[in-house]
């Protein structure tokens, strides 16, 4: 791998776009100070992810692109990229060349690219990690690194060598797995707390949902017998409302028919009062009468005397009506006559004045047509020819444009017709190649569809494959953490085996202490045991802290041992030494009685594996102890043998000798002794074959994989082949889709020309009508203006002769119109007189018809006077009669009266009486009903609370619910349950779904703390394992680097020695290094007291030696030579082109030396103020020239 080419565009002071190109060797870019050289090593440190600003000698990252100069404008980006040969796959990439990009704006947002695809910084980074090509790489050496490298701490030192030693990524990782670690310590912790909540909160709602399920057991008693009692009373409440309803029917009955009763005395009592109301208003009527008689008849006796008087004065006003009259009727006549005279005037003056009228209008006429008439005539005439003549040159106009028309329509029909006889023959030629066209496209898509059948077959054949490799894999990890839990199960056991885990004190302490203080000592007999796995808990309950006791090889070991206890105060345990234990037994005879019982599982001395020598102290232990299946098994056996042995059962119950019984639950938070032994084999075995079954599964995880990248692989080629089919089907549809634009050309072409030439048939067809009519026309313009001409000659000789006679109609008119004035104004005097006329007229008539009436007023009244006196007489008699008679009528209408009322008094006192007896009724009826309303509703609540409380119906609750006890002794009971309810308190429903949620979560959260033990304590194995693959490599590469330096060092100063040392060797991954260096002839001295360019050359020294044990494909180094003084630049030159046969080297340089050892030299100019410019010379090209 090496360096071939860097773009760059915009950053820094390289305004235009440069290509370096780079070859195999050495490539030296030189220039003046301050010309950009350095830019170069800044634009690939930054591309190859250098994220510090001030690294890169500026601010901020917006600083790297170019700020502009007195002559150029500000870019607004900077884009620099670096290709790569990977031919030899050194980078883990499956390209051939790799390009990296990275461009950044000024609005400060940045892109990366490798191979042109989108990527991130983080992407770059983690590619040249630990590749020794990074940002901090020991490959990029810039301006003062050298000096840096030897003034740094020793502990700051050792980057360059960690780089070397490729742990960069395992510190990464190691960041990664502390922040993960930190992290799931805070979730421990938190999950820690959570649990310390929940432990407060477990306890009270575990009481609260006892509680509530108490009361839910109450609330289901009290349902039974609430509703049974319910029920009974809704049966009981039913039979009075049954009573009460009969009792209410007769009761109504009876007062219906009171009720009747009433209104039939109502209806006579009230004729009654209609009887004695007429009798009331008949008496009023008549009292009336009399008093209109009485009024009457002081009436009559008025008008007698008014009649008197006015008899005396009719004559005198009589005489005088007559002279009144007379004198009217001489004037209407006299007026009349008048009248006529003026009506005969006013007809006269009409008519005269009509005459008039009617001769000036004939005059006037006369004058108009021997004047007007002819000059109008004359002058409308000249229009219309003038008019003729204008429609005469504008049809002959339009007649030779129609001509001009239809010779270009002749041109251009013509035209069209060889342009579709082209186009017609086009078209088919088209057609045929659509043919053929869409033929191969078919052919094409048929392909392509069958392939992409083939594809989508084989892309899901894949993603199953990939599902069940992702199945496999999650269970293949799923079993590395169970392997792992039984490994670590495993071992805890281990450990609480070697720690004696559960023993007591002092029995630890001598297990502890023998073979080496203690002799003697065989062991615990819990550890000198086998126990069968379902016998455990009997053996232990059969044993009980005998499983601890010791047992020694005989009673001097015992002492000793007690005697060790005591001295260290340990506590104190039982020994059983060998010598003198004896075993026990049970008869032949109870063991045959035993066995005859299929319950007796057995001897639990026989039930044990042990060594023989230890079976004495097992028979004495357990001997006469019994295994029996159950409890109940257990009291029959120790019956039978009359309590005499002790029974144990497989769960642990235990009938003592005598009969006492020992049994229950026993809480145990750890596994007992005995059965961890069985717990450690059976894991041993169950990790073996969970090993087993892991490497079969990883086989299987690993086959599957391969087959998925070939699979790949093979989709690949099928999408590639795929693209190809593709490409060549758009290719042969953009030729389908021309060919059809053409055609569609074509034919649009030849539907415009069928458009025009029945557009031009028409536009000619309407030119020959168009013609024929224009012909026509100037035919009948010509007629016209020829008899208009003659016209005009006649009014012209007509108007001549007229001229004296108008000015004699003229004086005749003038003097008929002072006639008529004359006439008209004697005509108006005439009727403003009729009008007065006839209007006194009216007048005098009026007021002569009122005269009259007023006589024949007084000639009737003087007439009736004298019979009116008569009458009056008569009138005054016959009223003063009807007054006596009506006052004999009052009289008895009032006797009447008086006996109808004594009637009506005795009927409303029967009535009254009715009354108070319907009222009663009305009561009785109206409680009943109240009891029965009342009844409905404890009915209907009753109902109401087993519908809404129970959700039953009555017959639903009859069935379900039969009341089997007394009521009273129910309702005694319901109120009993009612009490324990109320005593029971407030109670939460809710707590039973909290504490099981809560007992859920609780115990959710211990197995999330457990996990996350399991994972922090994984996380320590995986930071320890990196911790120590660092600390190994580390120490290789600082062996490899110290071994090369020496020599190195000898080689660049021509003698001399230098060594690297370890300041603290006892901790790989945070000790520093030392550089000693002793130049020849020179003592062995602080680096300090070295001059610079010593300095320098044996920090390059440090370099080579680090490039040999770790080589680079290219290393950039700016001007480290710059403080060697030329013996020294030449041999460092020489030792860089002895290195540059395995490394690119891109020196940046001012010193001679080190550009005649380069294969490629480029210079960077500053010829354009603030913009570097880019010139290359190729030597070994310019050698030959030289040679030449």
């Amino acid at each position: 791998m090496f360096l071939k080419r860097l773009e760059i565009v915009g950053f820094k002071s390289f305004a235009d776009r440069i290509t370096i190109d780079f070859v195999p060797g050495i490539t030296a870019v030189v220039g003046p100070n301050g010309s950009g050289k350095s830019n170069i090593t800044d634009a690939v440190r930054w591309v190859l992810g250098e994220h510090s600003a001030k690294s890169l000698r500026g601010s901020k990252m917006e600083d790297v692109i170019f700020a502009g100069s007195d002559t150029r404008k500000a870019l607004n980006f900077a884009e620099v990229t670096l290709v790569l040969d990977n031919e030899d796959e050194f980078l883990p990439l499956e390209y051939n060349e790799i390009s990296v990009t990275r461009r950044v704006t000024r609005s400060g947002e940045s892109e990366f690219f490798i191979n042109k695809q989108p990527c991130r910084l983080r992407d770059i980074v983690e590619l040249f990690m630990d590749s020794g090509l990074g940002r901090e790489a020991f490959s990029m050496i810039g301006q003062g690194r050298v000096e840096e490298i030897l003034n740094s701490k020793p502990e700051d030192r050792r980057s360059i060598f960690e780089e070397a030693a490729g742990v960069l990524k395992y510190k990464t990782r190691k960041k990664k797995a502390e922040a993960r670690l930190a992290e799931t310590e805070e979730n421990l912790n938190r999950v820690n707390d959570i649990l310390h909540e929940l432990e407060h909160q477990v306890e009270p709602l575990k009481i609260q949902a006892s509680i509530a399920k108490d009361y839910l057991q109450k609330k289901e008693d009290l349902e039974k017998v609430e509703v049974a009692c319910i029920v009974y009373e809704i049966e009981e409440l039913h039979k009075r409302w049954e009573k009460l309803s009969s009792e209410l029917d007769s009761h109504k009955k009876d007062e219906m028919a009171r009720s009747a009763e009433i209104q039939k005395k109502e209806a006579r009592l009230a004729e009654l009062r209609d009887r004695l109301t007429a009798l009331d208003e008949s008496i009023s009527d008549l009292q009336n009468v009399l008093l209109a008689a009485s009024e009457e008849l002081e009436k009559l006796e008025g008008q007698k005397k008014v009649l008197i008087e006015r008899k005396k004065n009719a004559a005198q006003n009589e005489s005088q009506l007559r002279q009144n009259i007379i004198e009217l009727t001489e004037r209407l006549q006299s007026l009349q006559n008048e009248k006529e005279l003026l009506k005969q005037e006013t007809e006269n003056c009409k008519e005269e004045a009509l005459a008039l009228k009617q001769s000036l209008a004939d005059k006037q006429k006369q004058l108009n047509e021997l004047a007007d008439d002819v000059d109008e005539r004359i002058d409308s005439l000249k229009t219309d020819y003038i008019d003729h003549l204008n429609n005469q040159a504008s049809i002959k106009n339009e007649l030779q444009y129609i001509e001009q028309q239809w010779q270009q329509y002749e041109a251009r029909q013509q035209r069209l017709t060889k342009e579709n006889e082209k186009y017609l023959s086009s078209r088919t030629e088209f057609e045929n190649e659509r043919k053929n066209l869409e033929n191969e496209l078919k052919r094409i898509e048929l392909e392509l569809n069958q392939h992409i059948h083939s594809f989508q077959t084989e892309k899901r054949t894949l993603e199953a494959q990939k599902q069940k490799y992702a199945k496999l894999e999650s269970n293949l990890y799923q079993a590395y953490k169970i392997l792992q839990q039984a490994k670590t199960r495993k071992e805890m056991l281990e450990t609480m085996e070697e720690e004696y885990a559960g023993f007591f004190q002092g029995v630890k302490e001598v297990l502890k202490a023998k073979n080496s203080v203690l002799h003697g000592i065989e062991g615990a007999v819990a550890e000198l045991i086998e126990v069968p796995k379902e016998l455990e808990k009997a053996i232990e309950t059969a044993l009980g802290s005998a499983t601890q006791h010791i047992v020694t090889v005989d009673e001097r070991s015992a002492r000793e041992a007690i005697g060790f206890l005591k001295k260290h105060h340990y506590g104190r345990a039982t020994f059983l030494p060998l010598n003198i234990i004896k075993g026990k037994s049970i008869s032949n005879d109870l063991i045959a009685l035993l066995r005859s019982d299929s319950r007796f599982v057995g001897i639990a001395a026989e039930l044990i594996r042990c060594e023989d020598k230890y079976r004495d102290i097992i028979s004495n232990l357990l001997g006469n102890v019994v295994i029996t299946t159950d409890l109940k098994a257990a009291n029959d056996l120790a019956k039978k043998l009359g309590y005499r042995l002790r029974m144990v059962t497989l769960d642990g119950d235990v009938v003592n000798p005598g009969g006492s019984m020992t049994g229950g639950a026993v809480k145990q938070k750890n596994a007992s002794i005995l059965s961890r032994k069985n717990e450690l084999e059976s894991l041993k075995q169950e990790i073996e074959i969970m090993e087993q079954k892991t490497m079969e599964a990883e086989k299987k995880v690993k086959e599957l994989k391969s087959e998925i990248q070939s699979r790949e692989a093979h989709l690949e080629e099928m999408r590639k082949d795929g693209e190809k089919l593709r490409l060549q089907q758009q290719e042969w549809k953009a030729k389908w889709r021309e060919n059809e634009m053409a055609f569609e050309n074509l034919n649009e072409k030849l539907a415009v020309y069928d458009l025009e030439k029945s557009e031009y048939e028409r536009e000619k067809q309407a030119l020959t009508e168009r013609k024929e009519s224009l012909l026509r026309s100037l035919e009948n313009t010509e007629s016209a203006l020829k008899k208009i001409n003659a016209e005009l000659e006649r009014l012209t000789e007509q108007k001549y002769h007229e001229k004296e006679s108008k000015e004699k109609l003229q004086s005749e008119i003038s003097d008929l119109k002072a006639l008529l004035a004359v006439k008209n104004e004697q005509l108006n005097a005439r009727k403003k007189e009729l009008q007065r006329v006839e209007t006194e007229i009216e007048a005098a008539s009026n007021k002569q018809k009122q005269l009259e009436n007023d006589l024949n007023d007084l000639q009737s009244e003087m007439v009736n006077s004298e019979d009116g006196e008569v009458q009056v007489e008569a009138a005054a008699k016959q009223k003063s009669q009807d007054k006596e008679e009506t006052a004999r009528l009052i009289s008895l209408r009032r006797e009447e009266r008086f006996k109808l009322q004594q009637i009506i008094e005795d009927e409303e006192l029967e009535l009254k009486e009715l009354k108070r007896i319907h009222k009663g009724l009305v009561e009785v009826v109206q409680d009943e009903e109240v009891k029965i309303n009342r009844l409905d509703v404890e009915l209907e609540n009753r109902l109401s609370v087993l519908n809404q409380e129970y959700k039953l119906t009555f017959e639903a609750a009859k069935e379900h619910y039969p009341l089997t006890i007394p009521i009273e002794e129910a309702r005694k009971q319901l109120k009993l349950i009612k009490l324990a309810i109320e005593e029971l308190g407030t109670v939460n429903l809710g707590a039973i779904d909290e504490y099981k949620r809560i007992s859920e979560r609780y115990s959710f959260l211990l197995e999330q703390k457990n996990d996350l033990q399991e994972a922090k304590e994984t996380l320590y194995r995986v930071i320890s394992e990196m911790d120590e693959e660092m600390a190994r490599r580390f120490e290789e590469t600082f062996t490899a680097v110290r071994k090369q330096f020496g020599s190195v060092f000898s080689q660049l100063f021509g003698g001399g020695r230098a060594e690297l040392k370890l300041t603290d060797p006892e901790h790989m991954l945070t000790t520093g290094i030392e550089i000693i260096a002793q130049p020849p002839g020179k003592k062995l001295q602080n680096l300090g007291l070295l001059s610079g360019g010593e300095r320098a050359l044996t920090a390059i020294a440090l370099l080579f030696s680090i490039l040999k044990v770790r080589p680079v494909p290219f290393c950039i180094m700016d001007e480290v030579e710059a403080a060697l003084d030329e013996a020294n630049v030449y041999r460092f030159s020489r030792y860089l082109k002895q290195f540059s046969e395995e490394t690119q080297f891109i020196v940046i340089t001012h010193r001679k030396g080190t550009m005649e050892e380069a294969d490629v030299l480029y210079g960077v100019t500053m010829q354009e103020s603030g913009v570097s410019k880019l010139v290359s010379v190729r030597l070994e090209e310019t050698k030959e020239l030289l040679k030449v």
